[in-house]
């Protein structure tokens, strides 16, 4: 049985919440949703974002044909793993 303290569970609530917005979101306007891998970096950092697509967790699309052309996110789906990492965290961590 896992036991959360209050504020843990009101954080876990309000992450939800945000993930639920995000979602919405991107259902509503997805070209918002997406964002560059420099942003990504900047928003989730770098070594998250890299650890994330090498454990298959996320994937990017190019935003063209060429090997230097934009590599883009959905924003809602860097969102959902980051919550998805907090919450696996609290589970083991009980």
């Amino acid at each position: 049985m896992i036991q959360l303290e209050l504020y843990e569970l009101k954080n876990l609530c309000k992450d939800m919440a945000e993930l639920g917005a995000a979602n919405y979101a991107k259902m509503l306007y997805p070209a918002k949703d997406i964002i560059s891998q420099r942003e990504a970096f900047r928003q989730f950092g770098e070594a998250r974002v890299k650890d994330w697509i090498r454990r298959g967790l996320i994937s990017g699309t190019r935003n063209g044909s060429s090997e230097n052309s934009k590599i883009l996110y959905s924003r809602a789906d860097l969102l959902a793993v980051e919550k998805s990492e907090k919450l696996n965290f609290i589970i083991k961590s009980k």
